[in-house]
């Protein structure tokens, strides 16, 4: 059963609306756009990985994707968490092109590319193996001590070529279409029921209330300054931010027309500056003359708002929940 299904990370949507809102030719385009591509190949691998775990069956497996739960010092994040009333299953997936070398001599991931160059990343086994020890001292903590947690490096990429330096990594990484068949090995690994029914509904709605998610601020990752940002309205024919309010919003250059338009352009000011906005901070992003106009933008969209006539200010926290 999914209980937290896999869905596309915001951090792409902040870093695309970054994109959009710099000015062209701007320095560390290559670095973000570099970043993005990075970002939808680990989504993709976990989207494979999350479809294969859909053939288990409904009752027994609770399946959550991205859960990021509070620990000691810092908050942990598993890409897949698997749990049953026997064991529970931590899955970090890799969607890693070319050759990987697992060198456990020096705890990393090395990829071998098609033209002999090679790339150093950081150890999956030693970072699944740390997001166990951080769940178990979790459980610990309410009370939950004798529940297996096992592991597994899943490896998304089916033109992947795996090696190591040992081969006591089989057990520990696999090619996604094995997963299946792992967890059954698991299965009959672990007998002993641990939690009813019941328990594992309150752990489940534990673990969402918990949830917290990482909430990126791409200016500050990146060095941006806000002024960096080009204001206005953006006009998806001419993609230029040109868009006027005439009632509707109308391009001077291409005359292409939109009702909604103004929309997309507080989700780009919610993702880069702030999840807030008054009429005047509302008039100088999307480039408006009339408070008035502004007001009734504001109002139409039906945010909620805290304070009274000029201090108002808007809460833009539903335009990404819905």
């Amino acid at each position: 059963m999914i209980i937290k299904d896999c869905k596309m990370p915001l951090k792409i949507n902040m870093l695309e609306s970054l994109m959009r809102r710099l000015p062209p030719g701007h320095e560390r385009q290559p670095a973000i756009n570099e970043d993005i591509k990075k970002i939808r190949a680990g989504y993709k691998g976990e989207y494979r990985v999350f479809n294969l775990l859909k053939a288990l069956p409904q009752k027994g497996y609770l399946l959550f994707h991205d859960l990021r739960l509070s620990g000691s010092p810092f908050p942990f994040q598993m890409d897949i968490l698997i749990l049953t009333p026997f064991f529970l299953l931590i899955v970090e997936v890799k969607n890693i092109a070319g050759e990987m070398f697992f060198d456990n001599t020096f705890n990393q991931l090395i990829r071998i590319n098609p033209d002999g160059t090679t790339e150093a990343f950081d150890d999956p086994i030693l970072q699944v193996s740390m997001q166990r020890k951080h769940l178990l001292d979790w459980l610990k903590t309410r009370k939950i001590n004798n529940l297996p947690v096992e592991t597994l490096v899943v490896s998304a990429n089916s033109s992947t070529i795996i090696r190591a330096a040992n081969k006591e990594i089989s057990g520990k990484v696999i090619r996604k279409d094995r997963i299946l068949q792992q967890i059954a090995e698991l299965n009959n690994k672990h007998t002993e029921e641990i939690l009813s029914r019941r328990a594992i509904k309150r752990l489940s709605n534990v673990w969402l209330d918990g949830h917290t998610a990482f909430i990126p601020k791409p200016l500050e990752t990146y060095g941006i300054p806000s002024s960096a940002l080009q204001t206005g309205v953006f006009c998806q024919k001419c993609q230029a931010y040109s868009m006027e309010r005439h009632g509707k919003w109308i391009c001077r250059t291409c005359l292409d027309t939109s009702h909604d338009a103004h929309i997309s352009a507080l989700l780009d000011y919610v993702y880069l500056v702030k999840p807030s906005i008054t009429n005047s901070e509302l008039r100088n992003f999307l480039q408006l003359h009339s408070p008035s106009s502004a007001k009734n933008l504001l109002t139409s969209l039906k945010l909620k708002h805290s304070g009274h006539t000029k201090g108002r200010v808007y809460l833009l926290h539903s335009l990404i929940e819905s």
